[in-house]
This record gives structure tokens, sequence and C-alpha cells, in this order.
């Protein structure tokens, strides 16, 4: 009786131990796009087992929904309301600028290719700017590339002229207003109400979006542009606090989840879901029209002022643009 209470004795302390490691950290992340969306079917589901397998269960996090609306979601991780989320640099304008290197027109390539080449310029040259106060940035990405989706055919962009279609932010303002389109801003999660109820004609979105947010179900004919015609720019970010609390243990399995791994790892997943979604689109009646020769020569003649403009906005941030701009280009070769 006396080993078996000493075994007990020795056994109790360890059982508390491990109870306490299990219930070390829980992390908050904010989500606002659909539950069928990438970034939460795939992207932070793996980042929470990730984060179990790295500290042995110690360290956790959980998806809320809903703890604020898009726009407000840089402010939210900020202000500590949620330790990890998403933002579109395109939604707080005037904060971000050099983030717009990522989303011009004519730069070829998928969401992996931009968004590994996105994060290596961040790091090279965009982050001495020092835009993103109160966070730590662990990775930049973009989704595929964005099309003109509408609820009638269009086969030209001067069909579009007068279009009042949903832009959303950042250069894809710019776009818009270089191709005569009557823009409407409105974050993503809005849009299906907005061309629902003939607020709008149609979306900039790429194809993914088209099935996430059930546009296509609306919306069924997309106009594509082979050589690129805009993308958005994402952060994943982290509340600084939260991160500077964390354990050094804690702290190393979230650094394994940063830089231009994670980056190439979020954008193939967003690649995947473009292909998702063009299935989704066809299996909804969607029809894709691509841009003629022609038309691709008009959309560059159109918007040929827009990346002046965006690397004037950058160089006012103190980055050396037309390098960035150089290098940037130079990662999608």
């Amino acid at each position: 009786m006396k080993k078996i209470i000493a075994s007990f004795a020795i056994a109790l302390p360890l059982l508390v131990s491990n109870h306490a490691m299990a219930a070390d950290k829980e992390l908050i992340i904010s989500s606002w796009a659909a539950p069928v969306h990438t970034m939460n079917v795939d992207i932070f589901p793996w980042m929470i087992s990730e984060m179990k397998k790295c500290s042995g269960g110690s360290l956790s996090a959980k998806v809320e929904y809903g703890l604020a609306p898009p726009p407000a979601q840089y402010d939210t991780i900020r202000d500590g309301v949620a330790d990890i989320g998403w933002i579109v640099y395109g939604y707080t304008p005037g904060k971000f600028e050099t983030t717009k290197i990522a989303e011009l027109p004519g730069n070829r390539g998928n969401a992996e290719a931009i968004s590994v080449a996105f994060q290596k310029t961040h790091e090279k040259y965009l982050a001495a700017a020092k835009e993103a106060k109160g966070v730590r940035v662990l990775a930049n990405y973009v989704h595929g590339p964005g099309h003109v989706n509408t609820v009638k055919k269009v086969t030209s962009y001067k069909d579009i002229i007068g279009m009042k279609l949903r832009v959303g932010g950042g250069v894809a303002n710019d776009i818009g207003t270089a191709l005569g389109v009557a823009g409407v801003n409105m974050p993503a999660p809005a849009v299906y109400e907005a061309v629902s109820s003939g607020v709008t004609e149609g979306v900039f979105f790429p194809i993914e979006t088209m099935y996430a947010f059930k546009v296509a179900e609306i919306a069924k004919y997309t106009f594509r542009n082979p050589e690129g015609m805009y993308t958005t720019a994402f952060g994943l970010i982290m509340n600084a606090d939260s991160y500077d609390d964390l354990s050094a243990a804690h702290k190393k399995c979230i650094d394994s989840m940063t830089g231009v791994d994670m980056s190439r790892r979020v954008g193939k997943w967003w690649d995947q879901a473009d292909e998702k979604g063009y299935k989704k689109f066809s299996e909804m009646g969607g029809t894709v029209t691509d841009a003629s020769a022609a038309e691709q020569a008009y959309f560059r003649e159109k918007t040929a002022g827009v990346e002046a403009k965006v690397l004037a906005g950058i160089s006012e941030r103190g980055v050396d643009a037309a390098a960035a701009l150089e290098y940037f280009r130079s990662q999608l070769k």
C-alpha cells in the first residue's frame, strides 16, 4: 500500500503538469470569410495542427468568426481582440502603400509564384517602410488572377464602361477607374447581396472567390485576361504583444510558419482553390471568355498610368520603388 501511495504521489504532479501543458496557451484566430474558404478549410486547420505538433500539445488555437468586419481586421489584431488574423491590405486606404506592388496589372503568375515574390520583396525592400504597427507580419500572399465577373456577358473591356462593378480596394480601384467602371467599394462578404439586389452588375474577383462567396450563382460570366489583370495583397498577421508573451518554445512554433515557405504554402492552397473554383463555376453554368490580343492591348493602354502612380506612393514611404519592382518581377521569371 505504501508503494502504491508513493507511486501515486510521484505520478500526480506529472499528471497535473501534463494537464497544464495541454491547456497552456490557446490563441484566437480571427477569420471573416465563409467556412468553405480555403483559409478556413486548409490554412488555419493546418496551422493549428502544426502548433499542437510542434509544442507537444501545449500551444493551440481556435478560429473565431464575426469578431469584426473585414476592413476592421487589422485593428482587431493590433488591439489584441484576436491574436492572429488575415487582412486585405487594400481595405485600409492610406495605411499600406508598399504592398500594392504585388497587385499591379501585368504581374504574370499564379498565386504561389506571386506570393513568394511578394514575400521576398517584402523582406528585401518593403518591410523597411514599417507600415504594419503593433503586429508581426507572418507572411504576405495574394489570391489567384482577378477577373471581371458579370451578370450579363462581357466580351470586351469597352462593355464595362459605366458598369457598376464591385472593386476590392488597392490597385483594383485604380484599374476600375482606368477602365471607366463605376466602381463600388465593399468587402468580399457583401458582394453576393450587392449583386443579387442589383446594387452592382458584377465584381472584380478571382474565380475561387466566386465559389467561396456564392457569387457564381448570380454572376455567370467571367472575362479573363491571360496577361493578368490584377490580384489582391493579403497579410497573415499576429498581435505583437501576443507573440512577445509566448515562451521561447512557442515562439519557435510560430516562427516555423512564417516567411517565404509560409507564403509559398498559402499561395499553393489558393491555386488549388482556384482549380476547385473553375470546376464549381462550370458545374453552375458559368462561362469564361478570354480577352483577345486586341483587348489585352487595350487593357495595357488604359491602365498604363497605374504602375507609375503605385510606384510614386511606394517611394513616398522611403522605399526604392523602382528597385523593388525590378526585384519583384525578377522573381516571377
